[in-house]
């Protein structure tokens, strides 16, 4: 829902900035009534018809907010002239300000009758149907813009919008992609489209118009974090890495980047920056026990054992299903600080846990730290005897 009100937002902005340029003044044609004299803002004197008089009056209560009485002036306005194009385009954003959907495109389609080729009043209209999601008329009204110019970007957007709300996906695709040979740089249009490749498993097109939404938005941290997730669930690591930076450059505080961005420099070798990142993990509260076995793991590979044996323990003591993981790296740290029977202790309850992928080993372990612990012995009576 967020989604639809911030595109109702951006197309009534268009739609209300075009006819507030539209409409081109009163015709030729006075029908009225009595004249008023009035004075202009330099003094000299104008006669006013009552239509014009009203119409003023509907001026004023517009800029008080007043506008159930600015609709009476217009529709008074428009009563005593019926081709009064102005006032029937202010009736109609009026009724649109007052969510009155149904009034504002009647009063549009009379405006459209007196200037057709105004898009910004054919814009109103398929507007105004957008906003009570009559988009069959909706579709009506935008395919004018789309038959007078097919790039017209206001008619393509808004095409492709109904179109995802109908689910016709590739109808949507090609109205969006129209949308762009006039606003390239769109980057809402953009991630949309990124989306929309995602859902049809296309994965080179949604890469490409995710890359292109983040070039044109670079301060957009919803698409660079689109982005870097992108890459972090295809195992591209390396591509992940810059964004994360870039993401904790902006937002230090989120602990799941961290978490995401110590992960990716396990797998790129770099491991110091992944402890680094880790830490800052567990610090921010993102410590589930997934993060404390790699932090574990990684920190026996950095031959710190010590912190390592810490680390595992305090996985465990989170408990979400990782005990094997954690056990098999605590034992591991205890086998390198030569406290063997205590990493057999270990790994007997990695085995305990029928784990696929650590069981196994854990059970080569277990007869290895048997054979360590002898040569240990032998060593030790070496030294002894000698």
């Amino acid at each position: 829902m967020r989604r639809l009100a911030l595109f109702y937002l951006i197309v009534f902005s268009a739609a209300c900035l075009g006819c507030a340029v539209g409409g081109g003044g009163e015709t030729a044609i006075d029908t009225g009534g009595e004249k008023a004299e009035i004075r202009d803002d330099k003094g000299f004197k104008k006669e006013l018809t009552h239509a014009e008089i009203a119409y003023q009056s509907a001026q004023q209560f517009l800029s008080a907010g007043n506008f159930d009485e600015a609709i009476l002036q217009l529709k008074r306005a428009v009563s005593m002239k019926p081709n009064y194009l102005s006032a029937w385009s202010d009736l109609g954003k009026t009724y649109s300000k007052v969510q009155n959907f149904e009034a504002a495109i009647e009063a549009f389609k009379m405006a459209s009758e007196l200037e057709p080729d105004s898009e910004a009043l054919i814009s109103s209209v398929g507007y105004s149907y957008l906003r009570l999601e009559d988009w069959d008329n909706a579709v009506v009204w935008y395919e004018k813009l789309v038959q007078k110019d097919p790039a017209d970007p206001v008619g393509n957007l808004n095409l492709g919008f109904i179109s995802q709300q109908k689910g016709n996906i590739d109808d949507a695709i090609r109205y969006y992609e129209s949308s762009l040979e006039r606003d390239s740089l769109n980057a809402q249009t953009l991630g949309t489209l990124s989306m929309l490749y995602e859902k049809k498993n296309d994965k080179r097109k949604e890469m490409e118009y995710l890359m292109r939404a983040v070039d044109a938005a670079p301060d957009n941290y919803r698409y660079k974090l689109q982005l870097a997730s992108a890459f972090f669930n295809d195992k591209k690591y390396g591509k992940a890495i810059p964004y994360y930076e870039e993401l904790i450059a902006q937002y230090p505080d989120i602990a799941a980047y961290h978490q995401r961005l110590g992960f990716a420099y396990s797998q790129d070798g770099r491991k110091a920056d992944a402890i680094t990142e880790f830490r800052k993990a567990v610090e921010g509260g993102a410590g589930d026990a997934f993060t404390y076995a790699l932090l574990s793991k990684i920190y026996n590979e950095c031959k710190q054992y010590s912190e390592a044996a810490q680390t595992a323990k305090k996985g465990l003591d989170v408990g979400d299903g990782r005990e094997a993981f954690l056990y098999y790296q605590w034992g591991e740290a205890l086998s390198k600080m030569e406290q063997f029977d205590a990493a057999i202790e270990k790994f007997r309850k990695v085995v305990s846990y029928n784990d696929p992928v650590w069981s196994r080993p854990a059970k080569e372990q277990i007869g290895r730290q048997e054979t360590l612990k002898a040569r240990a012995r032998l060593i030790k009576e070496q030294k002894e005897y000698e």
